[in-house]
């Protein structure tokens, strides 16, 4: 087999991501300036294709009107002429995923497409089976797409490439080998911010840790993450902060995007000081969980400038909390909003969900009242309450295959991904989800609530009075 003579620097990679439906858009807007969301998978992916001299250019769609992400990809597509395209997707982006694959091979067959990210990771032999892609990184793919490159390159089989997903000339798919985790981090390049960061963008996103080592019944990480957490040396978490604030200087906020920040809280200490010792001046949001924290903790996330931390606490109900798996109490969430409460200038954010396996009007009114609760000892200002989406790869998806309720082709139709409407319809997931925000928004006084809602019907009022029309009918 004759193999090819173009070096690295002669190749030409197009990395992007599509379109996400148009249930999860933000407001339910499109936004075209590329300014809110950014796959930190695929920067990372940009800095280490780059530094094998690869010819990169990444673009991701992901808050993008469908039929313009479309347009793009295709002007793109013409104008690059790459060689290899790598396309990150979720289940939430799949329709238009599944359109820009066919679109891309009509325009060239020639080009290889890669498929990464955590759908192609759950759905590999029916995405291979079913659309012209040429592989399949399984899990995290910064090493795996590297040498699936070069055996393409080289006209070599992928039979030696740990961790992907192909198929053979005998058309069969093929899974090679587990690829083990990259358990050092540190050896990661800094993600390429450069690809999209202009002076509009005042917050940008960075992990200092991948993984998580719960085991929630509504979330698939662990089919990437196998629920180890893996941290990236604090040092080397504080020095690429000190990167981002040399190289844009207009950045006001750092988001922590990690699953959880806090696991470590010895760690997150440690970061802390480093970040005051050096004189940092920045503000830092997170995502954190209930447990384990400590008052030593939320005194040096303050002093070092975390202005906002986010909790998945998920339901106000002890059964619910239980069924799920998410190995906290209401007890403990009091004992954690308690120590917070001394911690003037650290907001907190509470995730809500709607929905899950034994959802009842009464677990819905056990989550209004703790809610209630945790604001009386601080005050919140995000309401929200996530009607409860399937997605595969969960415990909970699992279980609704065995009830009948859905089979694996759902994936291949046009449908967007499905609310849980096992137990309940879609009409009253949402009437409760209005319920929840109304009721414990209200719980922080009147005057509160119709500052709230003004602002809001005044930022977007269209898709805020569809909201209140929901509320109609709630008690």
């Amino acid at each position: 087999m004759k193999k090819s003579n173009k070096k690295n620097n002669e190749i030409k990679i197009f990395l992007t991501e599509t379109c996400v439906e148009d249930q999860n858009k933000t407001q339910g807007r499109s936004i075209e300036t590329n300014t809110v969301h950014y796959s930190l998978g695929l920067l990372y992916l940009d800095a280490v294709l780059r530094k094998n001299e690869y010819k990169v250019f990444t673009k991701e769609y992901f808050l993008w009107s469908e039929e313009n992400c479309l347009k793009e990809i295709e002007r793109n597509i013409r104008e690059l002429n790459p060689d290899f395209v790598g396309l990150a997707m979720m289940s939430m982006t799949r329709i238009s995923s599944y359109k820009a694959i066919k679109l891309i091979k009509s325009i060239n067959p020639k080009i290889k497409i890669i498929l990464g990210g955590i759908h192609p990771s759950l759905m590999p032999e029916q995405l291979l089976k079913n659309f012209p892609i040429d592989a399949i990184c399984i899990g995290e793919s910064e090493q795996s797409m590297i040498e699936v490159l070069d055996c393409f390159i080289k006209k070599k089989s992928l039979e030696s490439v740990r961790g992907i997903a192909y198929k053979n000339k005998k058309n069969e798919v093929i899974f090679t080998k587990t690829r083990p985790l990259n358990m050092d981090l540190d050896k990661l390049p800094f993600p390429n911010y450069d690809v999209f960061m202009n002076p509009e963008i005042k917050e940008i996103n960075m992990i200092s840790s991948r993984g998580c080592p719960n085991d929630c019944s509504f979330c698939c990480i662990q089919v990437a993450c196998k629920r180890a957490w893996r941290p990236i040396g604090y040092m080397k978490v504080v020095d690429q902060i000190e990167q981002i604030i040399k190289k844009y200087p207009w950045v006001e906020t750092i988001v922590f995007v990690d699953d959880t920040l806090t696991l470590d809280n010895e760690r997150t200490i440690k970061i802390c000081k480093e970040i005051v010792e050096r004189g940092i001046k920045m503000n830092f949001y997170c995502e954190g969980r209930i447990k384990p924290v400590s008052r030593e903790m939320f005194y040096w996330m303050e002093k070092a400038g975390f202005r906002k931390i986010c909790f998945g606490i998920e339901s106000g109900s002890d059964k619910i909390l239980k069924s799920i798996h998410k190995n906290i109490t209401k007890e403990e969430c009091l004992h954690t909003f308690s120590l917070l409460k001394e911690f003037k200038n650290l907001e907190v954010v509470k995730y809500l969900m709607v929905g899950l396996p034994g959802e009842d009007e009464e677990t819905v009114k056990e989550t209004i009242e703790f809610v209630k609760k945790l604001q009386k000892i601080k005050k919140m200002n995000f309401f929200y309450a996530t009607p409860f989406w399937l997605y595969p790869g969960t415990e909970v998806y699992r279980e609704a295959v065995l009830n009948g309720f859905i089979t694996d082709d759902y994936w291949l139709t046009d449908k967007p991904c499905p609310l849980y409407t096992l137990e309940h319809s879609e009409e009253w997931l949402r009437k409760m989800s209005n319920k929840i925000a109304l009721k414990t928004m209200l719980g922080q006084g009147i005057f509160y609530f119709l500052g709230k809602a003004i602002k809001k019907l005044i930022n977007n009022p269209n898709y805020y009075f569809k909201r209140l029309l929901m509320i109609k009918g709630t008690k």
